[in-house]
């Protein structure tokens, strides 16, 4: 806590931690700024009576002085004024200084780590922008696309003020049925788009940028819905609200009168076999031939649909967030056909889809198909779950959930981060490019999962459960590059056996000495006159480099011919053939060149099969092999092999690469090396055939989405639930505030809280101390509040208090319980901070 010291002529500014330096201002601070919850002490004379309006001009302090009088500082940010007046009323004097604010959680330690990183990680992807310019005005965005800048708004609110532009664009140009864009255009070239969706006409230019929607995807008009609630109870702002009531009633309707989102069958959402809410669709023989990019396009005749039950929760949700925002501007009528519409939706669905413990990932319309993806579909765990722990459903079934993930953790596969999978089990097949096990949405531990699932445990009565998600997940972003990703391998499958390596015998096709002495039938080493300039240092025989075995000729028994070389310089062959016979499914070069004449090229190696066929490879520098001296290379399928020096320079050597065997059951009759229509001399030293394919580890940092919105879920889990600050119901822009500090799932004993709504002036500021010596709380806690509703987790064991006071004086409270957590329920109405103290 910062405590000042004021009086009426100058300002003494006393810091009790940081540097501790005292410094002397002018009378009206100006541009000083004090944080909520510091401490001023006023010097003035006993009898006088001192005041303090916050930023809004309310009074919050009206009390006698003494000879230091302490305020703490609380209210509406902004510039804030201390009046003293006399005993006869005359104003003596008065004081100006300015509070302001920014988000912050310091326990000085593990959580304001936790914090930062989140943070940090939120910031948008350089790729895709900030901003896009649209008929001569900018909008700004978090991800171009609705899904994405919904879901990292959850974290970026407390930062960013600028959620609601993107808002403004996609209402702008929603279509006249109704439907929702799914992004706007932010690479240079969007022809792909048009010419894809040219005929559904699903993607249009507008103006001077091209609006995109993905054809599979059913959330576009949800999320639109949930963004626009999102962003009003983020600045509290009626006017915008209202300005967006019409267009949030024609999206959800859209969903209901297009035939491709709506299932007459079901009463539900409905939408082609996807992943969970992703963007492309299943690969098997139910997926019609539709033109280009089959997976991503769809039919509302030919395409087969189901019941995605993810797409069906978050329109409840949207449904009853415009119902809430009908009802607040007096549209009574509209907001009971939206409350009635989400009930009846969820009846539908939890009939349909609700298996006791979570809901079923897909149910086809057509009970006839029979899918063959290589999994038990009724046993998978889809993502949307833990997103619809967060979308008003049941309790019952939030708790369901939750023991169902907490039952998951017990039985991870091996080498899993968590059990925020996407989906899980994955699947076996299907999904085409996007189905490697284990990966992304196939399987991949989701980053951006972790988050949603632990502000729901919080909610839920699984406090303890919310932390372990939020400490592991931490536990994550430090171990990988410091930051948070969207995605993690799912399961480590265990490295094959060591390969069995064949080297191939090349003594009688070598034709350069690895020296520059050369001899007769022996070219020099790479045509080099510079003497002593080799890989003369190079050891001969039988080799392991990189755990590769290879044979290297010894030059001295070969005629000083130790190495293949293929140029188009005079002298060198630019072919040579090797014979094989024999199966391989990878073969490993150790191999160099001189430097490439233009792009890059170093040479061909070509596969010639028993059967004539031929499979050609190029050999790249930078990426098979490199330049011999002071080499650098490593890629998943190259290094450096050999590294030494010779009599002129300090650094040289040679590379390994691996060559998977495009038809591994064929038999090679032979292995051709090919030089190029250039200056390079390609050299290879060995060849060894492999048993099986090049092994490359699996990176536990998986790919696909991006990785802000992992932080951002992240960082709404952590203010909202470990922090425990939210919006009250029927509250806005923090009018009317939740503060639940989970502090006591963790082993911070201090930790001070700043959360700023920042396109509003919405605060909430508490300093928390669980001193359990002495066995009791303490929360000095303001904002910019009427009102703040308290919900105080209370430590394992504790039925209630033994006291509760709110400044000096006992206040009634209530109990709660959720689960086995017990909490202490009471609400301040007390104009500035309040100082509370639970003991128990």
């Amino acid at each position: 806590m910062k405590y000042y010291l004021l009086w009426a002529s100058c300002i003494l500014v006393s810091a009790l931690y940081g540097q501790g330096n005292r410094l002397y201002f002018p009378k009206n601070l100006g541009a000083v700024i004090i944080q909520p919850l510091a401490v001023i002490m006023v010097a003035g004379a006993p009898g006088e009576i001192i005041e303090v309006l916050d930023g809004r001009g309310k009074r919050y302090v009206n009390k006698p002085m003494t000879a230091i009088t302490e305020i703490v500082v609380g209210g509406a940010l902004g510039s804030q004024r201390i009046r003293i007046v006399n005993a006869k009323g005359r104003l003596v004097d008065t004081l100006s200084f300015s509070v302001a604010v920014s988000t912050n959680i310091d326990d000085d330690g593990y959580y304001k780590k936790m914090f930062d990183l989140f943070n940090k990680g939120m910031e948008p992807d350089p790729l895709d922008g900030s901003e896009v310019r649209w008929n001569g005005k900018t909008y700004h965005y978090f991800v171009p696309w609705i899904l994405d800048h919904c879901q990292t708004m959850k974290g970026l609110k407390y930062f960013k003020s600028y959620g609601a532009e993107l808002v403004n664009l996609l209402r702008e140009t929603q279509r006249e049925d109704g439907m929702i864009y799914s992004f706007v255009q932010y690479m240079p070239n969007a022809d792909y788009f048009l010419t894809r969706d040219k005929f559904s006409g699903y993607s249009k230019r507008i103006g001077d940028k091209v609006f995109v929607r993905q054809p599979t995807e059913n959330h576009p008009e949800y999320l639109y819905v949930n963004t626009i609630y999102q962003c009003w109870k983020a600045d509290g702002n009626d006017t915008w609200m209202r300005s967006n009531l019409n267009s949030a009633a024609r999206a959800l309707n859209y969903t209901l009168n297009d035939p491709a989102r709506w299932s007459r069958r079901f009463g539900l959402l409905k939408r082609v076999y996807t992943i969970d809410s992703w963007d492309f669709a299943v690969e098997d023989e139910y997926l019609p031939d539709l033109g280009m990019t089959n997976s991503m396009i769809i039919d509302p005749v030919k395409s087969k649909f189901g019941v995605f039950f993810g797409d069906n929760t978050g329109y409840i949700s949207a449904c009853l967030e415009l119902a809430e925002m009908y009802t607040h501007t007096g549209m009574l009528v509209d907001a009971k056909k939206f409350t009635d519409r989400a009930a009846e939706i969820s009846d539908r669905l939890n009939r349909l889809s609700w298996n006791g413990k979570y809901f079923t990932h897909f149910i086809d319309e057509d009970s006839t198909v029979k899918r063959k993806l290589g999994v038990d579909e009724k046993s998978q765990i889809a993502q949307s779950n833990a997103y619809s722990l967060n979308r008003y459903i049941s309790s019952i079934q939030s708790r369901a959930i939750i023991k169902t993930y907490l039952d998951l953790k017990d039985m991870l596969p091996a080498g899993s981060p968590g059990e925020w999978y996407a989906i899980y089990p994955p699947f076996q097949r299907g999904f085409g490019a996007h189905n490697q096990l284990w990966q992304y949405m196939n399987g991949g531990v989701g980053g951006h999962v972790a988050g949603e699932l632990a502000r729901g445990a919080y909610e839920q009565g699984y406090e303890v459960y919310g932390t372990d998600i939020l400490n592991r997940l931490f536990e994550l972003g430090k171990k990988y590059n410091n930051k948070i990703y969207f995605a993690y391998t799912g399961a480590t499958v265990p490295p094959p056996p060591l390969p069995d390596f064949r080297p191939l015998d090349l003594s009688a096709l070598a034709n350069m000495d690895n020296t520059t002495e050369g001899g007769p039938g022996a070219l020099p080493w790479m045509n080099n006159k510079r003497k002593g300039d080799d890989v003369a240092q190079l050891p001969a025989g039988q080799q392991i480099f990189s755990g590769i075995r290879f044979n290297i000729i010894a030059a001295e028994k070969n005629g000083r011919r130790s190495v293949i070389a293929v140029s188009r310089q005079d002298g060198f062959p630019a072919t040579v053939d090797i014979p094989v016979n024999d199966t391989s499914a990878c073969i490993y070069l150790l191999h160099t060149a001189s430097k490439p004449a233009s792009e890059n090229v170093a040479a061909t190696v070509t596969f010639y099969y028993a059967d004539g066929s031929r499979k050609t490879n190029f050999i790249i520098n930078g990426n098979q092999l490199t330049y011999w001296w002071f080499p650098q290379l490593k890629t998943d399928h190259s290094g450096i092999a050999w590294y030494g020096k010779n009599d002129v320079s300090e650094g040289v050597g040679l590379s390994w690469c691996a060559i998977d065997n495009p038809e591994p059951s064929k038999k090679i009759a032979k292995i051709e090396l090919g030089a190029v229509d250039n200056h390079c001399i390609y050299t290879v030293f060995g060849i060894s055939l492999s048993n099986q394919p090049h092994y490359i580890p699996v990176n536990p940092v998986s790919f696909g989405g991006p990785d802000n919105w992992a932080a951002a879920t992240a960082m709404a889990a952590l203010v909202e639930g470990l922090a425990g600050v939210k919006n009250g119901p029927l509250s806005e822009a923090y009018a009317h505030p939740v503060i639940a500090p989970r502090w006591m799932t963790t082993t911070a004993d201090s930790v001070n809280v700043f959360i700023r709504l920042q396109a509003n002036a919405g605060y909430v500021a508490y300093s928390f101390k669980q001193d359990k010596v002495k066995r009791r709380i303490l929360l000095d806690a303001t904002g910019s509040g009427q009102a703040y509703s308290f919900h105080i987790l209370l430590p394992p064991g504790v039925e209630k208090p033994r006291s509760l006071l709110v400044n000096g004086q006992a206040r009634n409270y209530t109990i709660s319980k959720k689960e086995s957590s017990i909490y202490t329920d009471f609400t301040v109405t007390d104009s500035g901070p309040s100082i509370i103290e639970i003991k128990y």
